[in-house]
């Protein structure tokens, strides 16, 4: 903890100059990049050197060539509105759909990388596995020197890990979805999950009474004997009504039973970005009768009975604002941005549940760090 904390102040202090920072950071991946390539040119074996190239799993289950299903295609996405954090924001996160949902069954079928995307004896990788062909290069399954000794799992198996399989808002939108067609599994599929798990985690999967079928793993390359791909249900952080629906679907009916309140503020402690004078922000919307939370202090069940039950919530760009999932059309949600980290990843869910979503912007200095003005409020 000591380390990585020493790490992230040193970070910080580098991007107080963004000239050098900019050096040192396109240095160090001109350097790894030449070398992760070097040794993909010169591998001679499965181990050494990561993959040659790509392959298309969607194409072979549409020729037929692999048991499986193509769930869909294409679906309806939400106008966004004018002005537009996703617009701002410039990432396509309204372009990016539609993704294709699938799965298909592999036999004996090497998984590589922290993603543990599919690797096949031609050493080509799954394009759907790694984002497809803009992405694709720049995953972790892609880009490696050498794999250690494979573990052979036996059985049935299917994986909820893939690239971006860390934080609440990754697991929520991009991990959990992949479980929506587990019913066409056989029903001693088990589980591969990215550990150790959080409690957030746990929560969620033994709603869904799987826990007991999920094995935590920090491997790098396994061979499975029946292998059932699920797709990832969408790129992250793009407008996805297919996942959100299926969420609400699954997890809806557990929430808490209890009183919540109507209107609330969204504390964030502890975190990277952040508001310089959260606690005057606090004090205001104390002042007007509305609520101040800390989500890390209530359990899953607690927080979807929380923002189910919302007429009105503010809160910083964040992982909390996942939570908009659970909400009613018609709560209005007030979004605090940094100006120098924009995303519309909360706006594409409010769009597609029919929330009334505004943001506003502030200046943040190199930590991504903003003051509210409370008269802006």
């Amino acid at each position: 903890m000591a380390e990585s904390s020493a790490t992230l102040s040193l970070l910080g202090r580098l991007k107080s100059y963004p000239i050098l920072y900019a050096v040192i950071r396109w240095g160090w991946r001109f350097l790894s990049t030449l070398v992760i390539e070097a040794s993909r040119k010169l591998g001679i074996s499965i181990r050494f050197g990561g993959p040659r190239g790509f392959y298309s799993g969607l194409a072979e289950l549409e020729r037929g060539s692999v048991p499986g299903r193509l769930v869909l295609k294409s679906q309806t996405l939400p106008i966004i509105p004018i002005p537009s954090l996703i617009d701002l924001a410039n990432m396509g996160q309204n372009e990016r759909q539609p993704w294709p949902v699938f799965w298909m069954q592999k036999r004996n079928s090497r998984l590589v990388g922290s993603s543990l995307s599919p690797l096949n004896d031609e050493k080509l990788l799954m394009l759907e596995a790694a984002y497809g062909n803009e992405f694709c290069k720049s995953d972790p399954a892609y880009n490696y020197m050498f794999l250690p000794r494979a573990t052979l799992l036996k059985g049935a198996w299917t994986s909820l890990i893939g690239r971006f399989s860390t934080g609440y808002y990754h697991w929520m939108t991009d991990d959990l979805p992949r479980l929506a067609l587990l019913a066409d599994f056989p029903p001693e599929t088990q589980i591969l999950a990215r550990g150790p798990l959080r409690d957030y985690q746990k929560e969620s999967l033994r709603m869904l009474g799987v826990l007991e079928r999920v094995r935590e793993t920090s491997e790098s390359h396994l061979i499975v004997e029946d292998y059932y791909f699920s797709s990832p249900t969408s790129m992250t952080g793009c407008t996805n009504p297919y996942a959100i629906q299926w969420l609400r679907n699954q997890y809806l009916p557990f929430m808490s039973r209890v009183e919540t309140p109507k209107k609330f503020f969204i504390q964030r402690k502890g975190k990277t970005r952040g508001i310089t004078n959260q606690e005057e922000v606090a004090h205001h919307y104390r002042a007007k009768g509305w609520s101040v939370i800390d989500l890390e202090e209530l359990s899953l069940c607690e927080q979807i009975a929380l923002f189910n039950h919302a007429e009105e919530i503010v809160g910083e760009h964040g992982a909390g604002l996942t939570n908009l999932i659970w909400c009613r059309p018609g709560c209005r949600v007030m979004e605090l941005c940094a100006d120098n980290f924009l995303n519309g990843c909360y706006e594409g869910i409010s769009q597609c549940l029919g929330l009334e979503h505004s943001f506003k912007l502030y200046r943040a200095g190199s930590r991504n760090e903003i003051f509210i003005d409370i008269s802006e409020l």
